[in-house]
């Protein structure tokens, strides 16, 4: 007898288990990363001690690496430029020994890494910007965590988000931890987002949205005194609607990676 009735295959393909946040054009992206240039934004100018006046920056002064967003299945990671996946341990990897900047955003499972590499070149045709970047690089914990400075701005999103951002630099030394580990070869910089309840409110928000948040941030050290002038951004990306919920999980654990001499100054 003839069966009317079709046989369906109840079995799925199975869910892609992460998705990697990698490098896309500027525009129309999704869990990508891009540059941005420096001039978009605009910054203390030469005469703000007295006139108050901003203007556009200058290019950054960085070359911008990489930027990587992982989920961390060991809690909060401390030293993530000694793991083998790094953007800096690659680098080296290839033969490239020139310094680099990484700047970590902690939550306790995402993780926002951003890797620059500073070129001497650039420096040395910008006095004003290498002496502020080498007190930087040299300086206290204190001078660092006072002087590092975010310029946010969404490029598409809510439009609560968007008043909850703002577009005001901020100087997250005020309301946020920063750790530091250095060696002769790289400064890594580590901002803990959930010192601050204001902080995790808006970094929850980002995360709660991120699927449809595009921003730009801008990263510079803040200038006070006349011949830190005028400021300079050294480095910025966009970030547009990452995959927060399948970030690319990092099972490394420090303790794998203790090897690497570090000058800690916590």
């Amino acid at each position: 007898m003839k069966s009317w009735f079709r046989r369906v295959s109840t079995l799925r393909p199975p869910a892609k288990e992460f998705e990697t946040f990698q490098e896309g054009p500027l525009d129309n992206s999704k869990n990508a990363w891009s540059g941005v240039r420096g001039e978009t934004f605009r910054v203390r100018g030469k005469n703000y001690l007295s006139d108050r006046v901003k203007q556009q920056s200058a290019p950054n002064a960085f070359d911008l690496v990489e930027v990587e967003v992982f989920k961390s299945t060991n809690g909060k990671v401390e030293n993530y430029a000694a793991c083998p996946e790094s953007a800096i341990a690659r680098a080296r990897k290839n033969g490239d020994e020139r310094f680099m900047l990484m700047v970590v955003f902690q939550t306790v499972t995402i993780h926002l890494v951003v890797t620059w590499r500073v070129e001497p070149k650039v420096l040395d045709d910008d006095l004003v910007m290498k002496d502020l970047w080498e007190q930087y690089l040299n300086g206290s914990e204190e001078f660092r965590t006072k002087r590092f400075k975010v310029i946010p701005r969404i490029v598409d999103g809510a439009g609560s988000l968007k008043r909850l951002v703002g577009e005001k630099p901020g100087l997250l030394g005020k309301r946020l931890n920063f750790r530091y580990r250095q060696t002769d070869t790289h400064l890594l910089v580590i901002c803990d987002t959930a010192t601050s309840s204001f902080a995790s409110r808006i970094t929850q928000a980002c995360m709660d949205q991120a699927s449809r948040l595009t921003i730009d941030l801008g990263f510079l050290i803040e200038a006070t005194e006349a011949n830190e002038l005028p400021e300079r951004v050294f480095g910025a990306f966009r970030m547009s609607k990452p995959n927060l919920p399948h970030a690319k999980p990092l099972t490394w654990t420090e303790e794998v990676s203790a090897k690497e001499p570090a000058i800690d100054k916590v």
